[in-house]
């Protein structure tokens, strides 16, 4: 799936690019996007191993409070494994082996230089979340690297969780070498995760105004947008679900305790060519619980617009 994946998004990222033809100005109210994580693009297999998500994304007529109100809905599957794959000794573990799949509903509004986003999240944890059967069918089927074993994985159990995010937004240069920096502070509350972070945001390029870009997955505008973005935030954790159990009380049999600092950077190019949303991105975590290591994945991602 991976390579067909990568295959396809190729395809689309090189006809977008090459293509001659010009376009209306447009204001397309519906998005669905296909994002796929991996950390088998650096090869390696571990830790946040892969996730796989489904977006719908539409703009609200009439807004709570006005215009500039969007609705995001999003189906997605997550894999985690301790580096140990091919060890049946669970105590030897850095993490517990964790699937989960959920579905994530937001509300969001934008102002001028800011943007405010609040979302709730649904989901299973453990064998039901159907993502270790999913991981093992995929290794067996590929074969390009040896079968996890999924030895003790997380119980299952059904999470809740709240996010809230603020994003206030500054430029520094206009188009069409843009240079604009964000400061986006998120808190998280629930079963499965309690966090706040604070993440730094700096966007080189072609872009259009917080409210319609696709920097936030914003829709309203299909302008062409080329820009890289860098990343960099400081997260205070103060429970992770998968990775300590469900908050609510879990008798997992591996269970660990998570890093309470954890520093995340990133990396992306994004480009929007008229109905088209393309991201290319590279995320570092740094350790999570205590005796594993920091961790690589790459994220792919198409949208259609409508």
């Amino acid at each position: 799936m991976q390579r067909l994946f990568f295959g396809i998004f190729i395809c689309f990222l090189k006809t977008s690019l090459f293509s001659q033809r010009s376009y209306e100005p447009n204001a397309f109210p519906h998005q669905l996007e296909f994002r796929h994580d991996n950390d088998f693009f650096l090869s390696t297999d571990r830790y946040y191993s892969s996730g796989l998500f489904l977006t719908y994304r539409t703009i609200l007529k009439k807004g709570v409070f006005g215009e500039g109100e969007q609705l995001r809905f999003r189906l997605g599957q997550e894999v985690y494994t301790p580096t140990q794959t091919q060890s049946i000794e669970s105590t030897s573990f850095d993490r517990p082996y964790a699937g989960f799949t959920g579905l994530l509903s937001s509300w969001s509004s934008a102002h001028k230089n800011s943007l405010i986003d609040i979302e709730a999240l649904l989901g299973l944890a453990g064998n039901n979340s159907g993502a270790g059967g999913f991981q093992r069918w995929y290794h067996r089927a590929v074969a390009i690297f040896e079968t996890p074993q999924w030895i003790d994985e997380l119980n299952n159990s059904f999470h809740v969780n709240l996010y809230a995010t603020y994003t206030k937004e500054w430029e520094l240069a206009p188009n069409p070498f843009g240079v604009l920096i964000a400061l986006q502070p998120k808190l998280a509350m629930g079963s499965r995760d309690i966090f706040g972070e604070t993440e730094a945001i700096f966007h080189f390029g072609r872009r259009t105004p917080i409210g319609e870009s696709i920097a936030y997955d914003r829709l309203g505008n299909n302008a062409r947008e080329i820009f890289f973005v860098l990343r960099l935030a400081y997260r205070e954790v103060f429970y992770n679900g998968l990775i300590e159990g469900n908050f609510f009380g879990d008798d997992s049999p591996v269970l660990r305790e998570s890093e309470n600092s954890l520093l995340r950077f990133g990396l992306d190019f994004n480009y929007r060519f008229n109905r088209n949303d393309y991201k290319i991105g590279m995320r570092y975590n740094s350790s999570e619980t205590i005796g594993s290591e920091s961790h690589i994945y790459v994220q792919l991602s198409y949208a259609l617009s409508w």
